[in-house]
């Protein structure tokens, strides 16, 4: 009745790649079956990344600009967060307190985005950083993507929580953070860089509780603070691209790996894995707009059996006192 960290440790001693994650192929997983890749990847904690698992969805969008998804998308709803910069979240201090700064969200067409993005880049650097975060979406056919990613349709179905759409334009980042779900990223265009922090070394990136302040937009480019009365405890203290390790000397030790996603390919993440996921203009010559479908789902065994969590008190027992972090 919660993450049995024993079997964890245990059971990853020989099967985990040394500094690095397993890569799988789509071949792979429809020659051995989707549960055979559940135990290889989430039932042992191990992400993976599989190439191939979306090839023909990555072709369908292939060569796509602008106008492409305004003709195909521009009538469908879209939840759009609105940043001052490509940090999509980040970690504030409000009179000694720590806080965790969330963008401004709000629904609309999604050819009123790509008006609000294009507008945005009329100045460098860009008034605001604008971004799809639909989430959570219970089907996402409307956008020409399967119900399920291929060939693990019997692992992800059972326990499927929700369907989630992410579109943004370079520069783009999610700070580190993890998630309470195991998870399938298809990266269906673009490229994304995923830097992760194994959760057996969850101490090392300083796991802490703080209030979440939303950005309201009140103008382009312009935002005011609200501070919320909502918990959030899946953001740590540490910064892994601007480390600091005066204040946070256990970061040293943690095993921190990177994967980038391309096209076509899919990232398997387990829940409670920090992950920081980001795209430049660099890794988007020939594709500048990402498109990325995310099927979280809960903890589970074969055949279902759901493994509920107690998180508040999970919550209380990963708190590690220090310092507050500095973030850019």
């Amino acid at each position: 009745d919660g993450f049995n960290w024993t079997q964890l440790s245990m059971s990853r001693a020989n099967n985990f790649p040394s500094g690095t994650i397993k890569y799988l192929d789509a071949a792979t997983i429809k020659e051995r079956g989707a549960m055979h890749a559940w135990h290889t990847t989430f039932a042992r904690s191990i992400p993976a990344l599989v190439s191939g698992l979306g090839d023909d969805v990555a072709a369908s969008f292939s060569g796509w600009r602008r106008e492409d998804y305004r003709r195909h998308w521009g009538e469908k709803d879209v939840v759009v967060a609105f940043s001052p910069d490509e940090m999509f979240q980040r970690g504030v201090l409000r009179s000694g307190l720590r806080r965790l700064q969330a963008p401004h969200r709000q629904r609309m067409r999604f050819d009123a985005f790509l008006d609000a993005q294009a507008e945005s880049e009329r100045v460098i650097p860009p008034l605001e950083h604008v971004a799809v975060q639909q989430s959570p979406s219970r089907d996402l056919s409307d956008f020409g993507l399967p119900p399920l990613p291929p060939f693990v349709e019997e692992l992800v179905s059972p326990t499927l929580q929700a369907r989630n759409l992410w579109v943004a334009a370079p520069p783009k980042t999610s700070v580190l953070h993890y998630d309470w779900q195991d998870s399938v990223l298809l990266q269906v265009s673009g490229t994304k860089r995923f830097t992760l922090i194994d959760p057996a070394r969850l101490h090392t990136a300083y796991p802490a509780v703080m209030l979440m302040e939303n950005l309201v937009r009140t103008g382009a480019g312009q935002f005011e603070p609200r501070l919320t009365s909502r918990e959030v405890d899946n953001f740590p203290l540490a910064n892994i691209t601007h480390p600091d390790y005066d204040r946070h000397p256990l970061l040293r030790d943690a095993h921190v790996m990177t994967v980038e996603v391309p096209a076509g390919s899919a990232l398997f993440l387990p829940a409670y894995w920090f992950h920081q996921d980001e795209r430049s203009p660099e890794m988007s010559r020939e594709h500048p707009r990402s498109a990325e479908m995310r099927c979280p789902r809960l903890l589970a065994a074969p055949g279902g059996e759901l493994c509920r969590s107690r998180r508040a008190q999970r919550r209380r027992q990963l708190l590690v006192p220090g310092p507050l972090a500095r973030h850019p």
